[in-house]
């Protein structure tokens, strides 16, 4: 198995290069950027694993996919876990949180042997998705005053951003401050039921009661709220409606 490390920590990336050596796997090189990765998969022949870091030291590492088109599998390396959901829109069959240690290793080339990873086409999202794991979140502690509540997904009708602040509305109609911005909770969400319908709003598809034309109604047994879908982002929405 041939490998490639995109990491802009020269010692994480040295360790991980250590750890992979040790389990008989050919490392390639260990590229530090992004400009550096695009321009070694244009000149070079693509291996089987490329283990990415996501924050590199001149951009994230997303940026490397729109300028070459990568042959090999991706395992997204990252001290964060908010760029989950996005890692999985790519070529991707694993996501690793720094530091990395040899036991999750062993799990990750047991998981490529057992499911064929290698192999996976990459429009096989089912596959993919199962291979991932991804974890999403299942709820929220907000405070009330002088306490903390816990509040699962299912009772959150929409999420919203006013004043550079991040509401969550639930089905009693009670709205809490959380410390997520919208883009975070896009990574957070199961993107199966939340949906993010403009600049300012996420929707739990569970509580939609109508839509018409860019409008839709959120209802609960006590509330009712309209909200308009932006119009750049009416064709996502209807495909994730229909699922």
């Amino acid at each position: 198995m041939t490998v490639i490390i995109i990491e802009d920590e020269i010692p994480a990336g040295k360790r991980l290069e250590r750890l992979l050596v040790e389990k008989n796997i050919t490392v390639f090189t260990i590229l530090q950027s992004t400009i550096e990765a695009v321009n070694w998969f244009r000149n070079n022949h693509h291996p089987d694993l490329v283990f990415m870091d996501i924050k590199l030291r001149d951009d994230l590492c997303f940026k490397i996919f729109k300028k070459v088109e990568i042959q090999s599998k991706i395992i997204f390396t990252t001290a964060f876990d908010e760029y989950a959901l996005k890692a999985f829109e790519y070529n991707s069959i694993d996501y690793l949180l720094k530091p990395i240690a040899a036991e999750r290793l062993d799990k990750l080339f047991l998981k490529i042997k057992n499911n064929n990873l290698l192999n996976t086409n990459q429009n096989d999202l089912k596959t993919l998705e199962n291979a991932l794991q991804v974890e999403f979140k299942t709820s929220f502690l907000v405070s009330t005053g002088s306490a903390l509540k816990k509040i699962v997904m299912e009772e959150i009708v929409y999420f919203k951003s006013e004043n550079n602040t991040t509401f969550l509305t639930t089905k009693d109609f009670k709205s809490y401050i959380i410390s997520q911005s919208l883009e975070l909770l896009e990574n957070q969400l199961n993107p199966k039921i939340f949906f993010r319908i403009s600049r300012k709003i996420i929707i739990n598809k569970n509580f939609i009661k109508q839509i018409s034309n860019f409008n839709l109604t959120l209802t609960t047994i006590n509330i009712s709220d309209d909200f308009k879908i932006s119009r750049s982002r009416v064709k996502a929405f209807l495909e994730f409606y229909k699922q």
